[in-house]
Parts: structure tokens; C-alpha cells; sequence
């Protein structure tokens, strides 16, 4: 067994997450965290004080994935449409990128964590649902759309992609730049309410 010095951090993290994944969060020990990351269980103890502390960190690891992955290049772009089919391309490489699947998939689960470590998880999730109805809103606002809730939008948006993760298979059929060009012309189409060519020269390719 290693330690965790030997071992990134990050990729404890990662495993911790594909366990609770596979496993379910309740079901899981930690000393089954500790074997499927190659630790001693008192490698893990080092630092990690609780199964809790580690969902936790995970959740928040996954929302610094996120703020890394996707807000920040959003910053560059000023175009709104632009920002918004790049919002939905990079969220769904971040979800559907294999190593990230079992972290972002576990981002819902926040109910078992103290009522501080929640709020602040809360607090985070709800700062990208506030940059995503943002976004719709000034794509609204460029096209004059006046029948559209930016923040009813956001969350239909949201839902559809952080979905993805539960039935998407990189060994099936349906590509993820397919799924990133569908979902980029159904959410606009749907926004616009009318039917909108869109088009982008840079999509997200299959690895």
C-alpha cells in the first residue's frame, strides 16, 4: 500500500468519486476508498477526517473543475451567442471527459453534509445557475426575445446537461461532438424560438 505523498491528490479524489459512484454513497466504506486508491486506510485518514470531509472535498473539487473548465475561457468571449454554445460545449466535455464523470455526477448529492459544508456547495451551484441565466439573458436581450425566463431557461439547460452522465457510454454510438452540436442547436432553436442555424467551426472531438 502507498501513501497518499505518492499518490496526486486530485486522483484520490477521483477514485473516492467512482467508488461512491459505483457503489453508492451510503453503501460505501472507507476502507473501500482506501483499496480502490491503493492507500492504507490510514494513508487516507491523513488527509481526509471523515467519509463526509471526503464528499465534501470531492463537491468542491468538482465546482473548482468546473469554474476552471468553464468560467474562466468564458471570460474571453464577448459575443453572447458565442458564450453561451462555448458554455454548453465545455460543460459537456467537463462532464462527459471520463475522468471527470464520477465527480461531476455526484454533485447532487449534498444531503448528507453538515448544514455549513451544504450552504457552501449551495452557494457555489447556485453562483453557475446565476452565470448560465446570464448568459441566456443577454442572447434574450440581443435577439429581443421577450417570451423566455433566462432563469427557468438556465435550469432546463443545466438539467439537460449535467444529465448526459447518466446514460452517455464512450463505447457507444452517439459521439460527444454529437451530442455537443445537438444540444447547442436545440437549446438555441428552443431560446430563439425559431429556427436558427448555428454553426461553429471548433467542436469538441471524440478522444
Amino acid at each position: 500500500m502507498q501513501s497518499t505523498k505518492t499518490i496526486p491528490r486530485n486522483r484520490v479524489f477521483e477514485v473516492a468519486a467512482e467508488v461512491f459512484h459505483q457503489k453508492g454513497y451510503d453503501k460505501t466504506s472507507m476502507s473501500d476508498v482506501a483499496a480502490a486508491a491503493g492507500l492504507t486506510k490510514a494513508g487516507l485518514y491523513h488527509h481526509i477526517s471523515s467519509k463526509e470531509s471526503l464528499l465534501y472535498t470531492i463537491l468542491d473539487y468538482g465546482l473548482d473543475l468546473t469554474e476552471s473548465s468553464v468560467i474562466e475561457p468564458l471570460k474571453k468571449i464577448v459575443d453572447p451567442v458565442d458564450r453561451l454554445m462555448t458554455m454548453i460545449e465545455l460543460h459537456l466535455r467537463l462532464v462527459l471527459e471520463e475522468r471527470n464523470l464520477e465527480v461531476t455526477g455526484l454533485l447532487h448529492e449534498c444531503r448528507t453534509l453538515s448544514t455549513a459544508d451544504r450552504n457552501k456547495i449551495n452557494r457555489r451551484k447556485k453562483q453557475y445557475v446565476r452565470m448560465t441565466t446570464e448568459l441566456i439573458a443577454a442572447v434574450t436581450k440581443k435577439y429581443k426575445v421577450k417570451d423566455v425566463n433566462p432563469k427557468l431557461a438556465a435550469f432546463a439547460l443545466l438539467g439537460m446537461l449535467n444529465w448526459t452522465y447518466q446514460w452517455y457510454k464512450a463505447s457507444g454510438s452517439i459521439r460527444r461532438d454529437e451530442i455537443v452540436q445537438s444540444f447547442q442547436q436545440l437549446f438555441l432553436n428552443s431560446v430563439l424560438a425559431r429556427q436558427t442555424k448555428w454553426t461553429k467551426s471548433k467542436s469538441l472531438t471524440q478522444h
